[in-house]
């Protein structure tokens, strides 16, 4: 079990959301996310505070010990109160062992055993502390080799990003400046616009330009227009997709020269509006025996969120970002449909969930075999009648080792996220009328 299960399972067995998490521990709701999903590690004072609010050790958050009962706290510098029973009981059976001495003699007896008792249990406190320095300086160890990995990778990755960019400077060879970029989008028309603008390095009496857009394979061509210093320039409406390539078309004679000038990614999926379903463990407790695969009662969350998550990177996005009409939560075997939840009220026993929707899904018996994929899945239909399916967990029946028991054949294993930074076409999950 990673970490980032450990953090979802406790939160889980606390029936918090990962809002309510997040205010505990003074983090947003994308953190809890993260270190759920094992895409980042939690902070070292964060990591105490998880083993605080949980009562387990950090070593359990960290994979490293086993979790114990819990035992109750205390300052390493005070006896608190089972200590000073401990102590009592060691001075009680010292004493029982002695012969009957003097009153006097008693005292001293008493003293002496109260001293010693005091003096072992310091000891054994300072092993303790000992055992916790241990303990963090193993920690700070791995802290240090993660925050190298990630060095190296982010190192490797502006390489990369390097070289990408020389092999693009070195393909720019035919316009001495260009620009290109999406100026609005239109969820109800279904289109984006674009403008775009070109100056050839050689420009020669005659030349003329065209601009072509590339959207989802189909190539669609604009005139350019000639405007003052020899550039060419256009505006135009493309397909609201989620891949648009614009490329630059100089014409002299016929001679026909292309150079790509930009890429458009997440047009159309920046418009559909943000839902976040909750189903980490939804199919935990699923049990597979001979050839069926028994989903038991579900109760599971879904939060539509304000504005677009790619704002950061199209700034203009927000305004474009279309309401939610419909959500359904629906069950999917292979990709298939299965069953949908029914909407339900928040139950009493959970805490938090400001701003979150309930759904029930009942027990189910699925036929199921080695490599079947199951899922909870979102499908949302917005202002504009779209209808997108976005995947949560997906999880896969695999086989087990021998050593499991008979009666356990085959077990749900944990995949991935099918879907979960996409909105995909509901065709793909087998669902028609949409």
């Amino acid at each position: 079990m990673t970490m980032g299960q450990r953090i979802a399972q406790k939160r889980k067995e606390q029936n918090l959301s990962q809002e309510a998490l997040g205010e505990a521990l003074g983090v947003s709701r994308q953190s809890i996310s993260k270190w759920e999903s094992d895409t980042s590690l939690p902070e070292i004072e964060k990591l105490v505070a998880l083993s605080r609010l949980f009562e387990v050790s950090v070593g359990w958050l960290l994979g490293v010990e086993e979790e114990q009962p819990k035992e109750s706290g205390g300052s390493h510098d005070e006896l608190t109160e089972e200590q000073l029973k401990l102590v009592e009981e060691i001075v009680g059976r010292y004493i029982a062992a002695q012969p009957k001495p003097l009153s006097r003699r008693r005292k001293r007896v008493l003293k002496g055993a109260v001293i010693v008792a005091a003096l072992c249990l310091t000891m054994g406190l300072f092993w303790l502390s000992g055992q916790l320095t241990k303990l963090e300086d193993q920690y700070n160890s791995l802290q240090n080799a993660v925050g190298n990995i990630s060095g190296s990778v982010n190192s490797q990755i502006n390489s990369i990003g390097s070289r990408v960019e020389e092999i693009l400077q070195a393909q720019n060879s035919l316009t001495a400046d260009y620009d290109a970029q999406w100026t609005a989008v239109d969820p109800a028309a279904g289109t984006a616009t674009i403008t775009a603008s070109a100056v050839p390095k050689t420009y020669r009496e005659g030349m003329t330009a065209q601009f072509l857009a590339e959207c989802d394979g189909e190539v669609l061509t604009f005139p350019a227009e000639l405007t003052e210093g020899q550039t060419f320039s256009a505006e135009f409406d493309c397909p609201l997709v989620d891949s648009i390539l614009v490329s630059v078309v100089f014409l002299d004679g016929e001679t026909r020269e292309t150079q790509l000038l930009q890429q458009f990614d997440s047009l159309y999926s920046m418009t559909i509006p943000e839902v976040d379903l909750d189903d980490i463990w939804a199919l935990d407790e699923a049990v597979w025996q001979d050839g069926t695969l028994s989903i038991p009662e579900n109760i599971l969350t879904y939060r539509i969120s304000e504005g677009s998550s790619y704002g950061s990177a199209a700034p203009a996005a927000s305004d474009s970002v279309a309401a939610v009409s419909e959500v359904k939560v629906g069950l999917f075997h292979n990709r298939q449909f299965v069953a949908w939840g029914t909407p339900i009220e928040k139950p009493a026993n959970y805490h938090g969930f400001e701003g979150h929707s309930f759904v029930k899904f009942e027990a189910v018996s699925i036929p199921a075999k080695e490599g079947d994929t199951f899922c909870y899945a979102l499908v949302v239909t917005d202002e504009y009648g779209r209808t997108t399916v976005r995947g949560g967990v997906e999880n896969a029946l695999l086989p087990v080792s021998e050593t499991a028991g008979e009666e356990a054949q085959l077990e749900l294993i944990e995949q991935g996220y099918v879907g979960y930074y996409q909105y995909d076409d509901p065709a793909d999950w087998g669902l028609t009328g949409y």
